[in-house]
């Protein structure tokens, strides 16, 4: 009887041991658009209540710090529960509409972990290992989904991979109804956790091997891997290579036709297993299944694939080249380079540049229409080809395609494409930056002024550098859309129009992801792929620590230019008034705020359009000779006023013999207004 006694006594405390807790039971990396769908799944065994209890979720091996609250599941009792990112999408693949918790944290790509922590933060259950990224793990579940094992408990925040089962990589891929396919259900085993251990013999196999690739010849391929694991096991794991596939426990040796993965008290740990392509294959595709069994178990198959290629001549050019740019009689544009290779040649390969291209094997010289980048035994390996857009070019577009050519193999080609500019007209300026308080940092963007009248907007646009980047050179990221536009007019781009509209009262001009700028991010202004205007300073982050630039933080808040000031080029800090950070913060509205933002108040009296800026020159620009000479089409007299950047008058004179005395200016930026015969212009002019 004492027997019974301490037998029943046993069993009580093993099932009170078990019970009254939650597991991690699943996941499905949800192969729907915008991987909506993605959830956890757990078994409530026993009666929970969830209040205080979260979902933390690890991403790429940073930690358990992503929260996600499972308090509203409130009390359950022997039942499974959900935390999706999508409630619609779990319902239409798995049928699930009870015990859901929706959050857009839970967007586990596949390498990533969950723990689940109680109301006192104690670690009830974990999958994945802390500090580890599953990437390339046993582990690993992009795609795809994980299912632990009938019978293993709650670990308590102690990993053990072989809990869990896992689907192929990539097995998900395309599927689901959300995809045309069948619902998920059918490949996930969602709500099929019990916990009574099992005792069927099982074997686990990770996902699908491809890319074992060689040219004819030169085989074998190179190696791929992937894994395999029992549980339940009453022998040893015999794992078996499809023909023309050989496989090994070790990497670079050992490979055969098959491998036998050991199993102690009826548990295969997780084993890699090596797989290649075998040698002396002809050009073909080849593929197959390797088939893991074991007495008593549902064999597992991992397919292979690979490739052999012919060994015949063939190149290879890769990369890309940024468009190639200058202005008109500054010629040539700057270099970009891609990279030429070559295997199974007879010849040297040649690269030829398309009409009014030039390429060189050594940057900076050497340029023509073509190099030859040499082979040895058939060899040719990566060389770095760089690239120009010929000088002596008129303004307009140009494109065409490099060449590169070898006997016997099929020519490989690369596009290129530059243009040659206009001389800038300098007719737009930045007026303002600015970095609302509404929810989210916006409205974020920046203030245009056009200074004359322009024809085709579109020659302009403009591109961030964020914390102290530095230049973007001529790489534009926003282009203006084209259009007409008058001179006078102000323009307003911002990072999107709610929060404009909401906090300005009318809506932008255009909207741009590239204006979510910060109050420590600097934009540049492009007119024909040339900077004409900065506010910031592009090199420097007025918030980073040991700054030298501290001036222009606007985080916050705004920064206003000067009126009668710029376009700069650069940037001049003397031009901007800046209202410093948090200036802004807690106004609903632009009016509300402690210091508005001086929306629209720049002015230019100094701006005229009767006179494209090309019918004059100045030189030496700048200048430290004390004088500057003013030549334009006539020889008539010129009127000229000189403005320091406040806008005030230093200089007045009448120009008759082309040379201007500038000796008693000081070193700095100055704006020049020049007339002549009823046209006008201004031109900026720097002292030294």
């Amino acid at each position: 009887m004492k027997k019974i006694y301490l037998l029943l006594l046993t069993l009580l405390v093993s099932a009170l041991s078990f019970g009254q807790t939650a597991i991690i039971t699943g996941y499905v990396d949800s192969p729907c658009s915008g991987a909506l769908g993605r959830t956890v799944e757990i078994y409530v065994d026993g009666t929970v209540d969830f209040t205080g209890w979260n979902l933390v979720r690890q991403s790429n091996g940073g930690g358990y710090t992503s929260n996600i609250s499972i308090s509203t599941l409130g009390s359950l009792t022997n039942t499974f529960a959900y935390i999706t990112n999508d409630a619609t999408i779990l319902n239409t693949e798995f049928g699930i509409n009870t015990n859901v918790v929706t959050n857009s944290g839970v967007s586990d790509n596949g390498d990533d972990a969950f723990q689940l922590v109680d109301g006192s933060s104690a670690v009830i259950d974990r999958f994945g290992f802390d500090g580890v990224d599953g990437t390339g793990t046993a582990w690993e579940h992009e795609d795809t989904y994980y299912y632990r094992v009938d019978g293993t408990p709650a670990n308590g925040g102690t990993f053990n991979v072989l809990d869990f089962t896992y689907g192929a990589l990539q097995l998900l891929d395309g599927q689901g109804t959300c995809n045309g396919g069948a619902a998920l259900s059918t490949l996930v085993p969602f709500g099929t956790y019990s916990t009574t251990a099992s005792t069927t013999p099982t074997i686990n196999v990770s996902g699908a091997v491809s890319g074992l690739d060689y040219f004819e010849g030169n085989g074998p391929s190179n190696e791929d891997t992937f894994t395999v694991s029992g549980i339940n096991l009453t022998a040893d794991i015999n794992v078996a290579a499809p023909t023309n596939f050989e496989i090994s426990l070790t990497t670079g040796s050992g490979f055969g036709s098959s491998v036998t993965v050991t199993q102690s008290g009826g548990t295969a740990t997780t084993t890699t297993v090596y797989a290649r392509l075998i040698s002396g294959l002809s050009a073909n595709t080849y593929n197959g299944d390797v088939t893991a069994s074991s007495t008593g178990a549902t064999s597992q198959t991992v397919a292979l694939s690979g490739t052999v290629s012919p060994a015949t001549p063939q190149i290879t050019i890769g990369g890309t080249v940024n468009p190639l740019n200058y202005t008109l009689g500054n010629g040539p544009s700057n270099e970009d380079s891609f990279g030429v290779s070559g295997l199974f040649l007879t010849t040297d390969i040649t690269v030829t540049a398309p009409t009014n291209f030039e390429v060189s094997l050594t940057t900076g010289s050497g340029f023509g229409p073509s190099v030859t980048v040499p082979q040895t035994g058939g060899t040719a390996p990566n060389t770095t080809v760089y690239v120009r857009l010929a000088a002596g070019l008129g303004v307009n577009a140009y494109s065409g395609d490099v060449t590169a050519s070898s006997t016997g193999a099929s020519n490989q080609t690369l596009s290129v494409e530059g243009n040659v500019y206009g001389s800038a007209t300098n007719s737009l300026v930045i007026t303002g930056a600015f970095d609302g308080p509404l929810t989210g940092g916006t409205p974020k963007g920046v203030e245009i002024y056009v200074l004359k009248n322009i024809a085709d907007l579109s020659l302009f646009g403009i591109s961030s550098v964020t914390n102290g980047g530095g230049s973007n050179g001529s790489n534009v990221e926003f282009t203006f859309p084209a259009g007409a536009v008058t001179a006078g007019t102000f323009i307003y781009v911002a990072s999107e129009a709610p929060g404009f509209t909401s906090f300005f009262g009318f809506a932008p001009t255009y909207t741009t992801g590239v204006v979510n700028i910060n109050g420590d991010d600097a934009i540049e202004l492009y007119e024909n792929g040339q900077i004409i205007d900065t506010f910031g300073t592009v090199d420097c982050d007025p918030n980073a620590t040991g700054t030298t630039c501290p001036e222009w933080d606007h985080l916050d808040g705004w920064g206003y230019r000067n009126s009668n000031t710029g376009p700069d080029g650069t940037f001049v800090l003397a031009n901007w008034t800046f209202s410093g950070p948090n200036n802004l913060e807690n106004g609903t509205t632009n009016a509300a705020c402690t210091s508005p933002f001086p929306i629209g108040t720049y002015m230019n009296t100094l701006s005229v359009n009767d006179l494209s800026t090309s019918e004059f020159k100045i030189y030496p620009n700048p200048t430290s000779a004390g004088f500057v000479n003013i030549t334009s089409n006539t020889a008539d007299a010129m009127a000229v006023t000189v403005y320091d950047v406040l806008g005030k008058k230093v200089l007045n004179e009448t120009v008759s013999n082309n040379r201007l005395n500038v000796s008693t200016l000081n070193s700095g930026i100055y704006i020049m207004k020049i007339s002549q015969n009823n046209a006008t212009v201004t031109k900026k002019l720097v002292i030294k």
